[in-house]
Order: structure tokens, then C-alpha cells, then sequence
């Protein structure tokens, strides 16, 4: 709405004038005084000129929650939000609750301009007195105090009688740029919409799902209207948690009648009394209670919402994504205001599965043996009974797990601890909270001989076909590394090496291949090392079977180009982001990189699918095999799906 000229007339400053004598009972009467007229009215026309424009109203920088869904946009993961607020139109709120906030809070709000003269003077003759506990801003003037004048302004106390005038000015400003019925609405909207109800709640539909559990709020009773009105004069007097008990059935009950706990009936009790009766005494503009509604609104029992905080799904991945998610919006509203629907690439039925094998592996053993048992079976880890029960007390506390696809760089599941919310078992050795997936370095071991020997085809200086010698050597003084078994097996093929994860050929391969070599690859793969680029280097030989920690994300997303031909995709979090506008804002992953060559991934994924393969390893194929459908014992193979695995 355009907005109309200031009028010349001396209405504000009349307002203003009778404004400095009502404070004038506060200390400001000498200022009134000592000022003559003139100089009042300069006054008050200096402070009028120092006003924004109204029109700012239409753009109220409402705090919305950014909402993170996953892949299918129907599960929600999680909330990021400074302020919890749904805002909704003026025919989303039910009559009464707007009568009732009327009631309360601006009894003129529908006849006055904003202000309301009589109210200022009987607020402050009440205050005076000792009595009464109703303000003398209106509603106008609460959301002018809000939403246009300066916050500097409003929280400096020196500065009161400033900001008294110049929120009457803004108030009476506001009402005459948007005039009438359709005017008050979209004021009164707004204001049900900005103020605070206390418990983070801010705005009206907050409010009643904190408190009472309601999303729809035309369901909300009369009784609950009536509380809810009454809240926002001073959450923390009429905070109705302080008040609350539990009663027999285990609700969270606000007595309406003196308890022991409570022998006086409870304050918000009191004030909803009294909003209730002003409603059945003809004070509402759009209803009025009978006697009988009104008996029975008053005896309607104060059912409170458990306050039970949001548990983000996939809180880890959550975290994770946040990143790229704050890189992305960099240049508009932040992520806890903006008001986002931000689709990520996380698959729930994946990352189900992953966060019930990790716990399997690493919470499920540390349980006494009868309780394990238990929960194998109340998990359906009844096929996975032999492996579960292996690791029953080998003193494995945590997990982690990342599934991405290869072919693009989306990370389907993310598992970063064995529980983030296993608050109960943490430990010197288990810490829920901490990301391993994504913020710790760990040793890889045998998993970094993959990369090592892609670089060695590279070079050209190893080919699966190379005889690499497995006897004990001493590399440097008093180093002697061996293999996992114990064994020396003299002339190896390089594929059998990695096949069996032997590290004394590996060794002897990097001596051939040449750290600068591996150290170039995995830059180019973008895995980093915690203690800079040179850590590989200053490893030595000892890099070979992955004593240099490297990050669990940056090595799967290696690994995803050994599976994609060399080529290796953007590690993605995120399909799409809109902004509460409904407009889309670009997501645009960085452009794929041949970090390896070809011939080098097709060659390491031939030799990796042996691991899977029983007939070709004899150690970890039955356990890494891969079977779709019904295995033919009189068949070999029969069922089995190729896969590269380490």
C-alpha cells in the first residue's frame, strides 16, 4: 500500500504534549515545564522526521525455521532456527482468540488511530495507585515498538520519553496508511505473528502448539484461547510451566483450583478468569459467551504439551550438510532466519540400515551375553548372530559409516558415531556427540593400499602383474613390519598382495612407486591430511599400510572414483534449496575431475572383486560375497553379485 503524505495538522502533537504531562508523574513533569510550547512542538516535529516509513510494515523480516528433509522431501530431518514462529493469515485465527487478545491487551483497538489517550492516563494513574495491571500501549504500539522504531532505541531506558513519542507517532502513522476494517486485520495479524509467548515461541500458532500440542489453531478452545491471550503482557509471571503438576493419569495439568503444591490459585488461572468473564460481558468484537460456555471454559482443565525438544534424524549428516548448506546461501538471509526447504541427498532406508549395523557392531557386543542375545533377536540381527557375537567384548566402542554414489558424489547414508543421542554410554572411549565420519582423522590401515597402488599404475612402475617379495625385511633400524598372519609367502603377484592384504609387498611397492607419486594422487582426489601435506612424506615407508590419518568422507569419495572410471564427482549433501519466497537458489556442485586415470580405476576395481569372490579368496570372499536371490550349493558362483570391496 502506498503510503500517504504526513498530514500538517497538530493531532501528534497534541498527542505528544498530553503524553509529556501523563509522565510528567514519572520524573519528565520539569521537562514539560521547562519547555515552552514552541519548542514542544519543534520538538516533536524533529522526532516525527526521524521516523521510517510505515511502508516497512509490508516487509516484516519474520525469523523463519530452515526445515531439512531428505531425499523423497517427506521426512523431516531437522530445524534450524533462533526463533520458533509459524506465521499464518488473519483466517487461520480463530474469533475468540482474537477477542480475547483484544480484550486484554487493547480493549479500543478497533475504533482508536493507534493510540488511545484514555488508556495512557488511566495506566498511569493505576500505576500510581498501586493498582491494575493493564499497559498503556496498544497493540499498534507494541508492534511499531517491534518491528519499526530503532532497537537501540527501545532498549535504552534513558531514552523513554523518546521512544514513547515517537512509537504514538509511528502508531497513529500506521493506522492511517492502512485505514479500516481490512487495515486493523492485517495490524492485529501481524501482531499475533511477531509477539512473544514465551518458551521460544514467537507469534500465535507457535504458541499453541508449545503450550497445548494444537497446529490447527481453530481447534483451540476458549479456555485455551484465553490463556494464550494472556500470555504475552509478561511470559515469565504467567509462564504456565512454573504452575504445572502431574496429574494421576501422567498429564501435565496447570490446577485450576489451590493444590498442596500450589495453595493459591494459579496467576495465568486468575488472568484467563478474567478474560473469559470480559468475553461473556459483551467486550468481544466478533463473539460473546453464554453464561453456560462461559462456566464451562472456566472449568476446562489447563491440559499442557510435554516440552519434549526436536531430535534431528541423521544428526550427524545434519551437521555435515549445515556447510555447505551456509556456503550456498552465503549472500542471503542465514540459515536459522531464512526460512529454507533444503532437499538433501540422505536415503532414509539407507541410512536406517546403517546406523542398526554400526550400533550392531559396536553397542550390541559391549552388552553382558544375555542381553546381547536379546537384542540380536529384537533387532532381526539373527542372521548376523556369528559376526555380532565375535566382537562381543573386544573392546570396540564406536562406529561410522558413509555410503556415496560413485557415479554422483551424493552421500546416501552418514552414520558418524555409534549413537549421537546414547548420551548413557559415553565413555573415555566413546564420545556420541563427535563426528567421526566427517571431523576426525583416523589411521585408514589397509584401506589406504588401494590408493597407494592406483598412483603405482599411474607411475607405470607397478602393474597387477608385478612380483612383489612377502618376506620380513627390515626397512629402517629396527623395523620389522609383518603381515596380519604371521606368514612369508616369498614372490607374490602385486593382485594377490592387495587380494589378501598382505603389507610387506605393499611396503616394497611404495619403495617403487615413490611417496611424491601417492602424496599427488590423494591431493588430487582432495584427501587431506590432518597435520598439512607433508604428513605423507614425513611417514615414509610406513605410509604404505595407512599410518597417516586421512578423513573417512574424503577417502569414500576416492574410493567413489576408483568406481567411476577415474572420475570423480563433488562430494553433494544437497538436491535443492528454496527460500521462503518459494524460489529456488542454485545448487550448483563443482565440476568432475579424472582424478585418476581410467585404466588405473578399472584395473583396482578388477582387483577388488576378488575380495567378494569365494572361489578367488578363500578369506574374505564368503564374508564380503554379495548374493541376489537362491545360491545353488551344486553351482558355484551361482547368485553372486560382482563387487569391488577392501
Amino acid at each position: 500500500m502506498r503510503e500517504r503524505p504526513k498530514p500538517k495538522s497538530r493531532l501528534g502533537q497534541f498527542i505528544v504534549l498530553g503524553m509529556l504531562g501523563v509522565l510528567g508523574f514519572f520524573g519528565f513533569i520539569g521537562l514539560s515545564f521547562a519547555i515552552g510550547t514552541s519548542a514542544t512542538l519543534a520538538f516533536v516535529d524533529k522526532l516525527e522526521s526521524e521516523l521510517p516509513p510505515v511502508s516497512d510494515f509490508e516487509q516484516l523480516d519474520f525469523a523463519q525455521p530452515t526445515v531439512v528433509y531428505d531425499r523423497t522431501g517427506t521426512i523431516e530431518l531437522a530445524r534450524f532456527q533462533i526463533e520458533r514462529r509459524r506465521v499464518v493469515a488473519f483466517e487461520d485465527i480463530p474469533k475468540v482468540l482474537l477477542d480475547a487478545t483484544i480484550a486484554v491487551e487493547d480493549q479500543t483497538f478497533w475504533e482508536n488511530e493507534g493510540y488511545d489517550p484514555n488508556a495512557i492516563v488511566a495506566a498511569a494513574l493505576e500505576s500510581l495507585a498501586g493498582e491494575g495491571d493493564r499497559g498503556a500501549s496498544t497493540i499498534t504500539q507494541q508492534l511499531v515498538r517491534q518491528r519499526l522504531l530503532d532497537p537501540e532505541l527501545v532498549a535504552d531506558p534513558s531514552r523513554l520519553l523518546e521512544r514513547k513519542i515517537k512509537e504514538i507517532l509511528e502508531a497513529r502513522n500506521l493506522t492511517r496508511a492502512y485505514p479500516g476494517a481490512e487495515g486493523k486485520q492485517r495490524i492485529l495479524t501481524a501482531y499475533l505473528n511477531q509477539i512473544y509467548y514465551g518458551h521460544g515461541a514467537y507469534g500465535i500458532a507457535a504458541a499453541a502448539e508449545v503450550y497445548f500440542g494444537v497446529t490447527d489453531l481453530k481447534l483451540l478452545t476458549p479456555a485455551q484461547a484465553a490463556i494464550l491471550a494472556g500470555l504475552p503482557q509478561s511470559p515469565n509471571t504467567y509462564d504456565l510451566y512454573k504452575w504445572a503438576e502431574t496429574d494421576a493419569a501422567g498429564q501435565l495439568i496447570v490446577p485450576i483450583a489451590p493444590t498442596t503444591l500450589h495453595p493459591d490459585v494459579a496467576t495465568p488461572v486468575k488472568r484467563r478468569s478474567k478474560i473469559l468473564e470480559s468475553l461473556e460481558a459483551g467486550d468481544g468484537h466478533f463473539i460473546r459467551l453464554t453464561p453456560d460456555q462461559l462456566d464451562q471454559a472456566l472449568a476446562e482443565p489447563i491440559v499442557l504439551h510435554p516440552p519434549t525438544p526436536f531430535q534431528f534424524k541423521a544428526p550427524q549428516f545434519v551437521f555435515y550438510m549445515k556447510h555447505q548448506l551456509e556456503a550456498l546461501v552465503a549472500n542471503r538471509a542465514p540459515v536459522e532466519r531464512g526460512g529454507y526447504k533444503v532437499i538433501t541427498t540422505l536415503d532414509m532406508t539407507a541410512q536406517g540400515l546403517a546406523e542398526k549395523y554400526v550400533a550392531a557392531g559396536t553397542i550390541v557386543p559391549n552388552l553382558p551375553t544375555d542381553q546381547m542375545e536379546a537384542q540380536i533377536d529384537l533387532q532381526g540381527l539373527g542372521q548376523d548372530r556369528k559376526w555380532v557375537e565375535a566382537l562381543h567384548n573386544t573392546d570396540i566402542h564406536n562406529g561410522s559409516l558413509v555410503a556415496m554414489d560413485a557415479r554422483s558424489g551424493q552421500i546416501l547414508a552418514y552414520v558418524g558415531s555409534a549413537g549421537y543421542y546414547r548420551d548413557d554410554l559415553a565413555s573415555p572411549q566413546f564420545d556420541p556427540k563427535y563426528d567421526v565420519a566427517g571431523t576426525a582423522y583416523r589411521q585408514p590401515g589397509s584401506a589406504w593400499k588401494p590408493i597407494m597402488y592406483a598412483a603405482g599404475f599411474d607411475e607405470g612402475v607397478v602393474t597387477p602383474g608385478s612380483l612383489l617379495l612377502d618376506v620380513v625385511t627390515e626397512f629402517s633400524r629396527g623395523w620389522f613390519p609383518r603381515d596380519a598372519d604371521r606368514r612369508e609367502r616369498g614372490p607374490v603377484l602385486m593382485r594377490d598382495a592387495l587380494t589378501y592384504s598382505l603389507n610387506v609387498p605393499a611396503i616394497r611397492a611404495l619403495d617403487r612407486i615413490g611417496l611424491e607419486a601417492v602424496s599427488s594422487l590423494a591431493a588430487n582426489m582432495g584427501i587431506t591430511f590432518q597435520r598439512g601435506d607433508r604428513q605423507l612424506l614425513q611417514a615414509g615407508l610406513a605410509g604404505a599400510i595407512g599410518t597417516v590419518e586421512v578423513n573417512q568422507v574424503e577417502l569414500t569419495s576416492g574410493y567413489g572414483a576408483l568406481a567411476n572410471n577415474g572420475v570423480q564427482l563433488p562430494i553433494q549433501t544437497i538436491l535443492s534449496v528454496t527460500d521462503a519466497s518459494g524460489n529456488q537458489v542454485p545448487v550448483t556442485p563443482e565440476t568432475p575431475h579424472q582424478a585418476v586415470s581410467a585404466q588405473a580405476a578399472w584395473l583396482m576395481s578388477d582387483i577388488l572383486k576378488d575380495s567378494t569372490d569365494p572361489l578367488l579368496n578363500t578369506v574374505f570372499g564368503p564374508r564380503l560375497q554379495i548374493v541376489n536371490g537362491t545360491v545353488d550349493p551344486l553351482v558355484p558362483g551361482s547368485g553372486r553379485r560382482p563387487a569391488a570391496a577392501k
